[in-house]
């Protein structure tokens, strides 16, 4: 895959992951353990809705790399901060760990583009 690409691809998964937190965040609080949690999560959802034009459709297309891999960080540290409270706190740290590496991938994606002025 390029790194033009990326963002379509980048844009497509967060179209789902969102839409499905956005949607029914209880598909996840519950088997997690993570109750009262169903606000937070529909939050995530739409804060990845909200990248999703700009990820698919944007130009430049960098920035909205850059906000992705800025709310990659921000979701890390929510799983981390709850994962105490989860009935599933390996796989919270888990997720954490994950999105810390896609913030690395999603930010030099970003800086790529705008060296490239895409």
């Amino acid at each position: 895959m390029t790194v033009e690409r990326m963002p379509v691809f980048v844009g497509c998964v967060t179209l789902v992951a969102g839409t499905a937190l956005a949607a029914a965040p209880g598909r996840v609080t519950g088997p997690l353990g993570l109750d009262g949690q169903d606000l937070a999560v529909r939050a995530i959802g739409v804060s990845d809705l909200v990248l999703v034009p700009g990820l698919l459709r944007g130009s430049p297309c960098w920035p909205w790399m850059v906000g992705r891999a800025a709310l990659n960080l921000a979701i890390a540290a929510y799983l981390h901060g709850v994962a105490p409270q989860s009935s599933s706190p390996r796989v919270l740290e888990g997720g954490a760990a994950l999105l810390a590496g896609l913030t690395a991938v999603d930010g030099a994606a970003g800086l790529a583009l705008r060296r490239a002025g895409a």
